[in-house]
């Protein structure tokens, strides 16, 4: 089974935040912003772990609630790769 974090698209977006956030000069919001990039890669884990046919102890609601604040995140993120551009 194909996980999230193997994924081509997870990969490209994850280079793309990484650039995003390391173009930031204030070392404040640089620090926010990859607390956020942290707790989105959790989140794919997290998901992919439920997912994990050895795991027998899948919550979906645990892991709707999980893909809903990664969706969340990845908003965010994306928000900020859009701004940069803006620049």
């Amino acid at each position: 089974m194909l996980k999230i974090q193997q994924s081509n698209k997870f990969k490209k977006d994850l280079r793309s935040y990484n650039l995003a956030i390391e173009s930031i000069t204030n070392e404040h919001v640089k620090q926010e912003y990859q607390i956020l990039l942290n707790k989105l890669v959790e989140q794919f884990r997290i998901i992919d772990a439920a997912h994990d046919t050895v795991n027998r102890d899948i919550d979906p609601i645990q892991v709707r609630e999980n893909v809903e604040l990664s969706v969340s995140l990845r908003r965010k993120l994306d928000k900020l790769i859009k701004d940069s551009k803006d620049l």
